[in-house]
């Protein structure tokens, strides 16, 4: 069970709830919005706060892929929102805009701390400043459908890269039309989750510790080896970005692939059937190379921000409704309805989590996530970009596999000099 104590965290929610002096208006850029399953949601949120508050919140919707780039070019007009969604992983770049507001200067450290537990708290700081409250929280890691298993004749969870292989043939032998594995062969940003998982799981670090890139040895070799030969013996397919995926996975066309735990809420959409759909869909840990070996997944997560000063006090009405959406009654049914762990204390403990199966299997499933470690880099979206290319080169046969790694370690040198 979670340790805490509530006293400072339940007065930053009650304060939320509190009716303003005079009505304002809060703009929140989010993306969410623009999704078929996450607008009604949102509004719901939206309303819920204006409710309770007098306010009225003002959707400012984008596309998951533009909403970064639009919040520089707002930046530049003075045009910034109140609140923002951020992916945790390009955060520090978020973080980069001037208009961004410390929230442990808004809200109190000790507050932030006794509401959100560590790991997730952490989830929002940049140089030592709290720039970000975590809002639903998981990892990036592999999911299975058991319809499709069935349907291949597959006996079980593949453990074992090996075992997964195996798999992955079966699928493409007995399921027409399939792509075994809904691997990321389009998007610089997608491909870069799988490779990253994979890049791990065969031993090598990408980045290591001292901050260079590791790519061309000779198990960042192999890993790249393995997922051309993938493509080579279709078991995954060219031009497949991470929507599609989701949409093969839920029309039972895909038997596995890497996703964030709101992989339910994207196979119930595309199956047609709803949540009836969701018991079909099994976290499973990452294939090791040996079957005592650790798995690999990646941390993610979704956090707010706020811009601007003139919303840097617990008093305004963009620091209200942001404490509104961390209150039991808000997010806890948002967080499990778009298939993502709550993460403050009282929401964890709260017994809608405890009985929800599929969160519990993913937290067993996310045996040791690791934050990526391309994010946080002022260049991360150059060598997000360097390592798509090189990747994509050898799957599509333009490079051999070790061609790929050598240009890709020559290109990320000079690009991390």
């Amino acid at each position: 069970m979670w340790k805490i104590t509530t006293s400072l965290a339940a007065g930053l929610v009650a304060a939320a709830l509190a009716v303003p002096a005079a009505a304002d208006t809060v703009e929140f850029m989010n993306w969410t919005y623009t999704e078929d399953s996450g607008k009604d949601l949102m509004q719901g949120i939206m309303d819920d706060y204006a409710g309770k508050s007098g306010d009225t919140v003002e959707p400012l919707g984008y596309a998951w892929s533009d909403i970064n780039k639009n919040a520089f070019l707002r930046s530049r007009t003075n045009t910034l929102p109140d609140v923002m969604q951020v992916q945790a992983r390009f955060l520090p770049t978020i973080a980069n805009i001037q208009q961004i507001v410390d929230l442990n200067e808004v809200f109190g450290k000790d507050a932030l701390e006794e509401m959100f537990t560590p790991g997730f708290l952490a989830m929002g700081q940049v140089d030592g400043k709290q720039v970000a409250l975590p809002w639903i929280a998981g990892t990036i890691g592999m999911v299975a459908n058991q319809k499709v298993l069935d349907a291949a004749g597959v006996d079980g969870i593949p453990g074992t890269v090996d075992e997964f292989r195996a798999a992955l043939e079966q699928v493409r032998e007995n399921v027409p039309n399939s792509v075994p594995y809904g691997m990321a062969t389009k998007n610089n940003a997608s491909i870069l989750l799988d490779y990253l998982i994979w890049a791990w799981t065969f031993g090598a670090d990408v980045i290591d510790a001292d901050g260079k890139p590791d790519v061309n040895s000779a198990e960042g070799v192999a890993a790249l080896e393995f997922m051309v030969g993938l493509m080579n013996d279709r078991l995954a397919a060219p031009e497949i970005d991470r929507p599609d995926a989701r949409r093969l996975f839920g029309q039972e066309a895909t038997a596995f692939y890497f996703d964030a735990p709101s992989a339910k809420n994207f196979a119930a959409d595309f199956s047609g059937q709803g949540m009836d759909y969701a018991v079909n869909i099994i976290p499973m840990e990452t294939p090791t190379m040996e079957a005592d070996g650790t798995p690999a997944a990646i941390q993610w997560g979704h956090v707010l921000v706020m811009f601007n000063d003139d919303n840097a006090s617990s008093d305004s009405a963009a620091s209200k409704f942001l404490m509104n959406t961390m209150s039991d009654d808000v997010l806890v049914d948002y967080a499990l309805i778009k298939g993502a762990l709550p993460p403050t204390f009282t929401a964890l403990e709260s017994e809608q989590v405890a009985s929800d199966a599929y969160m519990a299997a993913w937290a067993e499933a996310a045996v040791a996530p690791r934050p990526n470690p391309i994010a946080p880099l002022a260049n991360g979206g150059a060598i997000s970009d360097i390592i798509g290319e090189e990747v994509q080169a050898a799957l599509l046969g333009q490079k051999t596999a070790q061609e790929a790694a050598d240009a890709m370690q020559e290109r990320l040198e000079a690009e991390l000099d």
